[in-house]
């Protein structure tokens, strides 16, 4: 019960935020990750499925932190409107914009309960899955956030990432900027690239980045053609937009789906209306978003069901080690007795030889049997006997006691003695070789990893209804 008024407090402080359903998911998937189903826990009663996976006693592999946003990253030839794109889709100039050359390093642009910039170190620690990207010279010092308040359209499930302006010439980058969008792509969802009709679209710089980024993140790109109100004849677009064709279709993959619409800044003096798809590109930050959602609800099932699995597996371990255990047990007990059994050999053998030297054994036969009669010490005087060789009681010591063999008995001693250092060696073997198995509390711990997996599948069913309700009645965007 205590759980489930928790849960409701977080959906009303979600609730209280102004946050989109679609928001509210891309949240609450992070928080099971992050600090579990009762995200607001102050006594921090719960885990996450992160502290979960990574357990020592189950450390299950490839198991990450979903990211709460969608990332998406404009590349671009510089002056193509990249910084303004972003100014007007988040309603607040938190870019400049300039015929300068504005832009020269990585600026994510974020919202946020208050105002901020943050520079390269501080930006690497808030977006800790770009740490790597320090590993280009000169990068960590071009690296800025800007936090919006910003509520607008969909602002609050997306990062944007502005990349530098890419002109050819004279123009020199403190880092390998090519290099660095390259990798940075690894690790956004979406790719806008911006070609700017008056500007340097076709430079070198622009080129090689967008056949780089074809390489490995072909189904990320979209292209458009920026500031299309800038040119005002028609055949005049239609040359640019053939010539940037022309020039990408031997650069990207799947040519033949290629599109390049025109968009621009909405203005409203415009003498001959030009066709705009600027709602094209917030339709194709809605599409990642949504697709971040399912990827997301998808990812959670995929690791909830690998912490089951390492669970089952570990407990298969543990019967697997309990079994071995027993075997190396029985073993152990079985060369312990063989041990023992060695033991009284060597030990008779041991006596028989002491009997046989031919002081003990007249000594025996002259001073200890006299002393013991038939009828008082019979079975002592029988055992005394048996131990004395036959030829002392005609007046000689055997020469030969074991098989013929002089000295027999002290060879059968040495490997008597051999054989019993060889079977406690392999006792203390055995019994070492047993396996440490799963405490009780270790299997009350796993037991209850289970449960939460199992609950948090029930929670993704949830999810994925509220996700399907804003869908069909349009909440969210």
């Amino acid at each position: 019960m205590a759980n489930k008024n928790k849960k409701r407090e977080t959906q009303n402080d979600a609730d209280a935020l102004g946050m989109s359903s679609t928001e509210k998911i891309l949240r609450r998937i992070h928080e099971l990750y992050e600090k579990g189903l009762c995200a607001d826990d102050a006594e921090g009663g719960t885990i996450g499925l992160l502290e979960i996976a990574h357990d020592p006693l189950l450390n299950v592999q490839g198991v990450w932190k979903p990211r709460k946003k969608v990332n998406v990253m404009i590349v671009g030839n510089h002056s193509a409107g990249k910084s303004s794109f972003i100014n007007w889709y988040v309603g607040e100039s938190v870019q400049t914009t300039g015929v300068a050359i504005e832009t020269r390093g990585f600026t994510y642009v974020t919202s946020g309960r208050k105002r901020e910039t943050l520079k390269g170190d501080a930006t690497f620690a808030f977006y800790d899955h770009i740490g790597g990207l320090r590993e280009f010279k000169g990068v960590e010092e071009n690296v800025f956030t800007e936090i919006s308040t910003s509520k607008d359209r969909n602002f609050a499930c997306v990062d944007f990432v502005d990349t530098p302006g890419l002109v050819d010439g004279e123009m020199e980058y403190p880092f390998d900027v090519v290099e660095s969008i390259a990798w940075l792509a690894d690790h956004v969802d979406l790719i806008l690239c911006f070609f700017d009709p008056i500007g340097q679209a076709l430079c070198k710089r622009t080129m090689t980045a967008v056949e780089r980024l074809n390489e490995k993140h072909a189904e990320k790109l979209a292209y458009y053609m920026s500031k299309a109100d800038q040119v005002e004849k028609e055949h005049d677009r239609q040359r640019v937009l053939i010539q940037i064709t022309q020039n990408l279709a031997g650069r990207i993959k799947n040519s033949h789906a290629f599109k390049l619409p025109t968009i621009y800044l909405p203005r409203d003096d415009l003498a001959v209306p030009i066709p705009n798809a600027i709602e094209e590109v917030c339709e194709d930050v809605d599409k990642a978003i949504r697709l971040t959602v399912q990827k997301n609800l998808t990812t959670m099932k995929d690791d909830c069901a690998k912490i089951v699995k390492a669970i089952d597996a570990r407990g298969e371990e543990d019967a697997r080690r309990k079994k071995d255990n027993a075997a190396r047990t029985i073993k152990g007990w079985a060369f312990m007795f063989a041990g023992w059994l060695v033991l009284s050999l060597l030990a008779y053998v041991a006596t028989l030889e002491t009997f046989a030297l031919r002081p003990v054994a007249v000594a025996m036969r002259v001073h200890a049997l006299p002393r013991l009669s038939e009828d008082e010490f019979p079975v002592a005087r029988a055992v005394m006997t048996g131990l004395l060789p036959t030829e002392v009681a005609e007046g000689e010591v055997a020469a030969k006691r074991w098989m013929g063999v002089e000295n027999g008995g002290l060879y059968a001693m040495a490997w008597l003695s051999v054989a019993y250092v060889t079977l406690q060696v392999m006792k203390r073997k055995a019994w070492r070789g047993r396996e440490a198995r799963l405490t009780k509390r270790e299997w009350k711990k796993l037991e209850g990893y289970r449960a939460y997996a199992i609950e948090v599948s029930a929670v993704r069913e949830e999810l994925y209804k509220e996700y399907f309700k804003q869908l069909h009645e349009g909440d969210g965007y």
